[in-house]
């Protein structure tokens, strides 16, 4: 009978060495847990600083900026979705016959000079002194690019002032929470950008969002926010939109907001993705995924979102189960937008 041979002092050396690299895993692992934990009570407030209350700082406008981004990004902005919030007349010629397409809006048109929205609903404006719009009560349903449903038709009425009440803030740029007017219609560059560094030809570094800035994800989290994170309140004014919120600042030292809907099932998805996204970079810390992760801006493509990893915040849309690529159905509604 052959007696047993010793153990290979190599076997046991690499068995050793497996354990261990389980353990030291397995306690990585909880200690993140714990961090996690630990960053899921950090106030969101507790950084940066805000404009609340203060006078618009002088910006540059966007005419200024196309002076040298007339090529790669004046040539698309006029059919950017962030470009077409608030439009003349003139500038909308596939708006324009929504002024005569009911017979109530009719007798009205000669006075709508902008149109509100232009993807799923179109609202009637008109100046009303300086930095101000009246707000047309009536409005129509798009189905696919042309007039569906008229609403409010009995009686169309100008409505003073609902548009600094609800929508100015996501619409018009340098608003001026106290007298409700705002600087320019439409989103400028500086909604994004904030006050630009004249000498930024030189360093584009010291410009918001440029690729050598390396934003932090909070700001930029705020700066997305202060518009798509909708339900929130200014607690300085009271308004749904942030009081004179610069791009750079903490968003959440004025604007507050219920984080329990990122786990609202009622909530619709679209809604409850940017909810969710915002808590886990102001509440938990995560830095990893911002709304610029995805979303191109400037290029208005979708190029990197269908190249996105399958992360659990992807399945506020995706299907879980089943080809990534489909999407689940839902609709949007906000009683604040009145649609």
């Amino acid at each position: 009978m052959t007696p047993p041979q010793p153990a290979n002092p190599s076997v046991q050396m690499i068995k050793r060495l497996k354990l261990l690299a389980a353990l030291l895993i397995g306690i990585l692992f909880l200690s993140t847990e714990a961090r996690t934990n630990v960053q899921s009570s950090q106030d969101p407030a507790a950084w940066g600083s805000n404009h609340a209350g203060k006078p618009v700082p002088e910006f540059v406008h966007g005419d200024e900026c196309l002076f040298c981004h007339r090529n790669n990004i004046g040539s698309t902005w006029q059919k950017n979705a962030h470009a077409l919030t608030v439009r003349q007349l003139e500038d909308a010629p596939e708006l324009a016959p929504l002024t005569k397409g009911h017979p109530a809006i009719a007798k009205l048109g000669s006075e709508i000079e902008y149109f509100l929205g232009s993807r799923h609903r179109v609202r009637f404006l008109k100046k009303d002194g300086y930095g101000k719009f009246a707000l047309l009560q009536t409005q129509v349903v798009l189905a696919e690019g042309k007039a569906g449903e008229w609403l409010a038709t009995d009686k169309p009425a100008w409505q003073k002032q609902k548009f600094g009440d609800r929508c100015a803030g996501c619409h018009t740029t340098g608003i001026e929470a106290k007298d409700k007017t705002f600087s320019a219609f439409g989103l400028d560059c500086y909604t994004c950008h904030g006050v630009v560094d004249l000498n930024h030809s030189n360093d584009t570094s010291l410009v918001l969002l440029a690729k050598k800035a390396k934003t932090d994800a909070r700001v930029v989290t705020s700066l997305c926010a202060q518009c798509h994170l909708r339900g929130g309140e200014s607690r300085s004014t009271g308004l749904p939109y942030p009081n004179n919120f610069v791009p750079g600042d903490n968003l959440f030292q004025d604007f507050k907001v219920d984080f329990s809907s990122a786990d609202d099932s009622s909530l619709n998805a679209g809604d409850r993705h940017i909810f969710r996204n915002v808590r886990d970079v102001v509440l938990l810390g995560k830095s990893e995924v911002t709304c610029l992760s995805c979303h191109q801006v400037h290029a208005n493509t979708s190029q990197r979102h269908r190249r996105a990893l399958r992360a659990p915040i992807c399945f506020d849309c995706h299907n879980e189960e089943g080809p990534f690529k489909n999407t689940k159905a839902y609709t949007v509604r906000s009683p604040l937008c009145e649609y």
